[in-house]
């Protein structure tokens, strides 16, 4: 429920305020909306002006027939006759509301001291003592067990002691409560301190309710007064702009690296100095050396560690990170000291989420994008037993979720170390080589091509992208060799986009592997065998590697597929941004519509 009143006393008419386009109001109803928490979301007014903008932009709202006192109030009395349990108020004035701390006030309610709850709320802690002392800041206090015992206006606690180290918190205007305790406030009188404060949670405690708060670090903005609605549409502006492209990119290098045909040996000595005490190293290794004892035998188990063989016949999802990080938080008791991923791309991308996950909150599907993880990942080690994808040097960890597929892109995703030795890549597959050989080659055309590209993208994307040629075009190369060179190219081509981005190919194969569950290498071969408009001669040397090597590109693989999958394969693509303003400039929509790359998809 989003209680909004029309005539707010400090800045009237608030919620009907221009945001990037939309009304506060309407982005505020989206935002919950959005977050898919909820049975309904409901806008509770006392305003015309309110209810039809909700309903003209598709949204529900109730008209209050009283007038009211507080949010609560009016809140009270559209849910009295529903058969709810659980009712949200979201304050009308937060258009940046997140699903994560809308997930933190309802998670309250499945703690241990659920049934002695009455409400649930949020509160973020503040250092800013501008902010600390504003009245329009209504700040709380707990007891140890996070029940509020008092919220002002005022700095609370006062610091008498200003050598004390106090903490202040912020109430922040989201409440989950049990229906009853919302009646009983309905039907109670005004008390005093809430008179005096004008903060209606304060009547809660007046009549002897309990309220739980948990502490968010979500920010965002809410619009009380004019000043703020100019800083949320300066946030917004700012939001709309956030791109991959950033003129200076203060980006994380892998910071070790070990090279050479048998340099795998070295794995005890380089795990020693990271070992924890009781804190095992996790093994997570492609399901094809399984019965490979000599590989095995190398890694040398020590203490309490785990091996976990992981097939990689299918792309990585969300849903298999979130069980594996179960499975290893509910066996051990610490953090593990490390993980370990052995493998090709999705093995490594694997050991990147989970190393990520084990340190932060929530499932992998709320950090599929660009900088949304906060906190250090869990040491984690890449060992590439196949060349091309560039996983060992990536800042991305790719994975399918529950509606895209996208990656875990921040500065903690790279590897703390990695271990290249040729060796491993030994007896690899014909056509799982060269797939993932013109992964790297498609990275490097991508990026020379890119209107991201740089000095820096460049000189590698161009070494990267001889190596291929010299690879997959020359006679003399051995086949030593040539495995020594592609564990390069595959770095190379990495790094390549590490500065710069990917493109066309890369965007539609995403569409292929979240709808028909492609694999990577396959999708981007099949996407850029029909991609001349694009990469006219680059596309001509990949079909001169094709030939060479006798290798059948799949065909007809977007034949038969019914009008729903292929708005969803579209739908994916096109949501790829960064990749499509790298491959085509800002104006890319207009270059790239939804009827052309359908056009796209039906050649192949």
């Amino acid at each position: 429920m989003i209680p909004a009143r029309y005539g707010a006393s400090r800045f009237p008419g608030k919620l009907m305020q221009d945001l990037g386009g939309k009304s506060v109001i309407v982005r505020t109803y989206q935002a919950a909306k959005n977050t898919g928490l909820f049975d309904e979301v409901y806008v509770v007014t006392d305003s015309d002006i309110i209810r039809e903008e909700i309903e003209n932009n598709g949204g529900k709202a109730i008209m209050s027939k009283k007038t009211h006192e507080s949010g609560s109030d009016r809140i009270a009395e559209a849910v009295e006759n529903m058969d709810v349990d659980i009712v949200v108020n979201v304050q009308g004035d937060e258009p940046f509301t997140s699903k994560k701390g809308l997930q933190q006030v309802l998670d309250v309610f499945n703690g241990k001291d659920a049934h002695t709850i009455d409400l649930a709320s949020l509160m973020t802690e503040i250092d800013d003592w501008k902010e600390i002392s504003d009245p329009n800041c209504v700040k709380v206090i707990t007891d140890e067990d996070s029940f509020a015992l008092y919220f002002s206006r005022s700095p609370i606690p006062y610091p008498r002691d200003k050598n004390a180290d106090v903490k202040y918190y912020k109430h922040k205007g989201i409440y989950a409560f049990r229906k009853e305790a919302l009646m009983d406030f309905y039907r109670l009188p005004m008390r005093s301190l809430e008179a005096v404060e004008k903060i209606e949670c304060i009547r809660y405690l007046e009549y002897g309710k309990r309220i739980k708060m948990a502490v968010t670090t979500a920010q965002g903005v809410e619009i009380d007064t004019p000043e703020d609605l100019v800083e949320a549409n300066r946030l917004l502006k700012k939001e709309d702009k956030k791109s991959v492209n950033n003129k200076f990119r203060n980006f994380p290098m892998v910071p070790k690296v070990v090279f050479g045909a048998g340099c795998f040996n070295q794995l005890p000595e380089i795990l020693a100095p990271q070992r924890q005490k009781n804190a095992p190293f996790i093994f997570l290794v492609d399901d094809v050396f399984k019965n490979n004892n000599d590989l095995i035998n190398r890694i040398k188990l020590r203490f309490n560690d785990k091996l976990i063989f992981i097939s990689a016949d299918k792309e990585p999802e969300t849903e298999q990170i979130d069980q594996l990080v179960k499975e290893i938080t509910s066996e051990f008791k610490k953090k593990p000291s490390g993980i370990i991923g052995i493998g090709g791309g999705t093995l490594l991308d694997i050991a990147k989420a989970v190393s990520i996950m084990l340190t932060n909150d929530g499932s992998a599907a709320d950090y599929q994008g660009w900088d949304l993880v906060k906190k250090k990942a869990v040491y984690h080690i890449g060992i590439p037993t196949i060349s091309g994808t560039g996983a060992e040097v990536s800042r991305t960890t790719v994975l399918l979720g529950p509606v895209r597929k996208l990656g875990i892109n921040s500065d903690f995703t790279p590897f703390d170390q990695v271990v290249l030795d040729p060796d491993l890549t030994k007896g690899v597959p014909k056509n799982q080589w060269f797939y993932t050989g013109m992964d790297c080659f498609i990275h490097c055309v991508e990026s020379l091509n890119g209107t991201f590209l740089n000095a820096f993208s460049q000189s590698y994307g161009e070494k990267a992208y001889d190596l291929c040629k010299e690879i997959f075009l020359e006679q003399s190369t051995t086949e030593a060799e040539a495995r020594a060179k592609l564990m390069m190219a595959s770095w190379h081509g990495g790094m390549s986009i590490a500065y710069s981005q990917v493109g066309v190919a890369h965007a539609m194969s995403y569409g292929l592997s979240y709808v028909l569950g492609t694999k990577h290498g396959i999708g981007n071969c099949i996407v850029f065998n029909q991609l001349e408009e694009f990469y006219k001669d680059d596309v001509v040397v990949f079909k001169k590697m094709v030939k060479k090597h006798d290798i059948e590109i799949p065909k007809g693989v977007c034949a038969n597929l019914t009008d729903n999958q292929l708005d969803k394969m579209i739908e994916v693509a096109l949501s790829l941004v960064p990749l499509w303003e790298n491959a085509l400039g800002d104006d890319w929509q207009t270059l790239m519509t939804p009827e052309k790359l359908k056009a796209l998809y039906l050649k192949m």
